[in-house]
């Protein structure tokens, strides 16, 4: 259920980035590839990064809200323990939702500057499944990772080849009690911001 949510949630929020950029100059897109890590878990897979640049304090400042959706799946069997062994669906979506500021560099889609940045934080959902070889009755582990709360995100964007490319790092804190021994899920990915192009 939580899975199907997050996904709603992010359907939705894409459906009106989609429309929004057919009305307004505002909206701006990155694409790419990511890794999602934390205590016995990898996963891999695309990330797609719409936003809304809300508040202009000018041409290189900007505040957005915006969503980095990841779709993947785990990677390995990551999850070990002592005896048997039990495994389900690889496939993995990490949702978090941000209130963002740029700088500089695709900051909005016609800043051409050579380097910017972006630091923002929100609230995000994590889930997928992990390989499980052994569940102790005493410990409270299970092969479905369900991970919730605040989110924290911040990256740097520059120009290759008259482009705009940009490295980006996140973490999700878990604060819920459904995996106790995750505290939280780190990400990292490489994307390619649409629509920019440095002429500088």
């Amino acid at each position: 259920m939580l899975r199907l949510y997050a996904l709603l949630c992010a359907g939705c929020f894409l459906i009106q980035c989609v429309t929004a950029r057919a009305q307004s100059p505002l909206f701006s897109h990155a694409i790419g590839g990511g890794l999602f890590s934390t205590h016995n878990f990898l996963g891999g897979g695309i990330v797609y990064s719409p936003r809304l640049n809300m508040i202009h304090f000018s041409g290189k400042s900007v505040i957005s809200a915006g969503v980095q959706l990841g779709l993947g799946t785990s990677i390995g069997d990551n999850y070990n323990s002592n005896t048997g062994g039990n495994s389900t669906s690889i496939f993995m979506a990490n949702v978090p939702f941000l209130l963002t500021w740029n700088y500089g560099n695709a900051a909005s889609r016609k800043d051409f500057t050579k380097w910017g940045f972006y630091a923002g934080a929100g609230y995000g959902f994590q889930n997928s499944t992990r390989s499980v070889e052994f569940v102790d009755d005493e410990e409270v582990t299970t092969n479905q990772v369900h991970v919730s709360g605040v989110a924290l995100g911040t990256g740097i964007r520059f120009p290759v080849s008259h482009h705009s490319f940009g490295v980006s790092f996140s973490y999700l804190f878990n604060n819920n009690q459904y995996n106790p021994d995750i505290h939280g899920i780190a990400g990292v990915a490489v994307s390619y911001n649409i629509g920019v192009k440095n002429t500088r």
